[in-house]
């Protein structure tokens, strides 16, 4: 590849850099790290679901083990 390809390659790749970190995030213009977010925000309710289902569990067995 010539170094005048390479050039506009990387003005090219500086351009976008600079528009994905300068753009806000909307509803209509979601932030790149959105889908990232939205697993880990489903991998999260999904262990705290877990933990309160447990806990909760425990606390019945406790609860109507002493009565």
């Amino acid at each position: 590849m010539s170094i005048q390809k390479k050039s506009l390659l990387n003005s090219l790749n500086t351009t976008k850099k600079a528009i994905v970190a300068s753009s806000t995030a909307t509803p209509e213009n979601p932030s790149v790290s959105a889908p990232v977010s939205a697993r880990v925000r489903a991998q999260v309710r999904a262990q705290v679901k877990a933990q309160v289902k447990a806990q909760v569990r425990a606390q019945v067995r406790a609860q109507t083990r002493s009565h």
